[in-house]
């Protein structure tokens, strides 16, 4: 049987089979992807005087501000717990969807 570029004639079988196999793969990442999508997760800062809610793709749900924390006095104070806050749901997003995902190990993605 003639080799074509080092390969045998069993070579166009092997890569049809990794061809299938990504594309297989793409598609379990991108399930996996749509269901961490639709997960919810929940920050608090200064004791839970501020909380967020998110989901896994980064969109922010819902700002929770317990009254007793806002003065109108110091709302530098207040800005920062919902800053706070909000970088601890996008950290936590990140890190949800990298646990998720991390079982697929292609290098480089995260």
């Amino acid at each position: 049987m003639a080799k074509f570029g080092g390969f045998s004639g069993g070579g166009m079988g092997n890569m049809q089979n990794l061809l299938k196999q990504a594309q297989k793969m793409q598609a379990d990442m991108q399930r996996k992807q749509e269901e961490v999508s639709l997960k919810e997760i929940e920050t608090s800062a200064g004791g839970g005087a501020v909380i967020v809610r998110a989901t896994g793709d980064k969109v922010i749900k819902e700002i929770i501000i317990k009254p007793e924390v806002v003065d109108k006095d110091d709302v530098e104070m207040l800005q920062d717990l919902i800053i706070t806050a909000v970088n601890e749901a996008l950290k936590k997003a990140d890190s949800m969807m990298q646990s998720e995902l991390g079982s697929f190990n292609i290098p480089g993605m995260f």
